[in-house]
């Protein structure tokens, strides 16, 4: 019998360990399983907890059905009932502006326009602002192939402020990092692929019909949740794979190479496995490998990633001044403000607050606010609370506040990304039977780390004594 292990009980390690359930019950051979997860829940970011008869989501509150393994993953378990999409009447998005909420025009994909209306009808640009961004057309595509900051190509084909105003909040939004740091190959390579096409982006969006059909607005209606909340799939998950041996506050030390590996646990037991999956932020897999390739450990520790808090606070309807009619809005650094963003949960998603009821996600921290990370959770709460009442108008205390901090969770996407990922699956090739995977190499969503996470499976259950079959596939693509 072939023993697995899988180390996190994120949901890479949990999508990972599920997949090796359903080859080992499709097939004739079976395996034996175990997961370990250090601390005392499943989920990782991932982390849905309910109160007073609202949904409060601490991590992601929503998957992207477009890229389609957390909708296959769901129908699966048996939660196709359970799905849910975004609420159609007040599918839009605001920015901040001079500290008023501006909206973000139909036509609008993240910084680009589909439409030279939509571009005129943007709000927070200025007339210089808005003919700096036509420029575009004009501008000459670059051509050397290297790789560039997100922030540098805003800045290069629309200019400074279409960068500051509209590129950093929306960019920001996803994945919470400075777009001057993060890699535009690895992020958005369908923003090279028009200026290489069409020698401008917005010229490209214009021409390319089946490109301005996808970039619809920011495709709010692509966005799904499920009705107990994305929680709801880390406890299918566990509950539906009863041949595993999931293992709470079992933190792993090291792993040891040899006939089979050996995986050393901080309380001093030790498990041995044929193939180990680490399906865990990069940083902390490099612990794992540096007694045996402390190469390989600092190629994992250049990895990048920034810290977030979401604050969840529940409000009467009636003392909040603002219609919120859209899904929350994104604030750029240049406002200087306590908020990063804020997402209006209940407006977004049914069954999130009860009858006259309002739920707001705020969001602080990141690669502009640091300092937010070091409150304590009563400033944090007066620090939100004040952006509340800067935005939204709202005076009255909330009927409760539930603050989540996540230290270094949101994986940063740093220029050359991509070449450093290629590099560290060369090194990681060494290691036959060793797999790592996760949210810090080729996709940081739901969808994108189910899909590595299964993929880092179906090599790990092929691979055999005689078969190099998993060599030089050490990461879970």
């Amino acid at each position: 019998m072939k023993r697995f292990l899988v180390i996190g009980g994120g949901i890479s390690g949990l999508a990972a360990a599920h997949r090796l359930c359903e080859i080992s019950r499709a097939s004739s051979e079976k395996f034996e399983i175990t997961l370990l997860e250090a601390s005392g829940r499943f989920g990782g970011v991932i982390e849905t907890r309910r109160r007073d008869g609202f949904l409060l989501e601490g991590g992601p509150d929503a998957f992207i059905t477009d890229k389609p393994w957390a909708l296959d993953l769901c129908k699966r378990l048996g939660l196709g009932n359970e799905i849910i999409a975004t609420n159609p009447a007040c599918r839009r998005s605001f920015i901040v502006y001079k500290s008023k909420l501006v909206p973000v025009p139909e036509g609008f994909y993240l910084i680009a326009p589909t439409s030279l209306k939509a571009l005129f009808a943007n709000g927070t640009l200025s007339w210089p602002g808005k003919l700096r961004f036509l420029a575009d057309i004009a501008i000459p595509p670059k051509k050397n192939g290297l790789d560039e900051s997100v922030g540098s190509f805003i800045r290069r084909r629309f200019g400074k402020e279409a960068l500051d105003r509209i590129g950093q909040p929306m960019i920001g939004g996803i994945y919470t990092a400075d777009p001057g740091r993060l890699s535009l190959k690895a992020t958005f390579p369908q923003f090279i692929e028009a200026e290489s096409r069409f020698g401008s982006v917005i010229r490209g969006f214009l021409r390319e019909e089946s490109a301005a059909r996808q970039a619809s607005g920011p495709r709010y209606g692509l966005f799904a949740s499920l009705k107990g909340g994305v929680g709801s799939l880390v406890e299918a998950l566990a509950a539906k794979m009863p041949e595993v041996s999931l293992r709470l506050s079992s933190p792993v030390v090291r792993l040891q190479p040899g006939d089979r590996w050996t995986a050393v646990l901080s309380g001093g037991g030790v498990l041995e496995a044929d193939a180990v999956c680490a399906a865990l932020p990069a940083r902390q897999a490099a612990g794992l490998l540096e007694s045996f390739d402390p190469q390989t450990a600092r190629r994992l520790k250049e990895a990048s990633a920034e810290s977030v808090a979401t604050v969840n606070m529940a409000f009467r309807r009636k003392e909040i001044p603002h219609s919120l009619e859209g899904f929350g809005f994104v604030v750029p650094a240049v406002e200087k403000a306590s908020l990063i963003g804020c997402t209006f949960s209940s407006v977004k998603f049914s069954q999130r607050a009860p009858e006259g009821m309002v739920l707001l996600r705020a969001f602080v921290g990141g690669p502009f606010q640091k300092e937010m990370m070091v409150k304590d959770d009563l400033s944090l709460e007066r620090t939100v609370l004040e952006g509340l009442r800067r935005t939204l108008g709202i005076e009255a205390p909330p009927r409760f506040v539930s603050i989540q901090r996540y230290h270094e969770a949101m994986p940063v996407y740093t220029v050359g990304h991509l070449d450093w990922v290629e590099a560290l699956e060369k090194e990681l090739s060494k290691h036959p039977g060793l797999y790592v995977t996760g949210g810090s190499y080729r996709g940081v969503g739901i969808p994108d780390c189910i899909r590595q996470a299964e993929a880092a499976a179906e090599r790990m259950a092929a691979q055999s004594a005689d078969s190099p079959r998993a060599r030089g596939m050490a990461h879970g693509v």
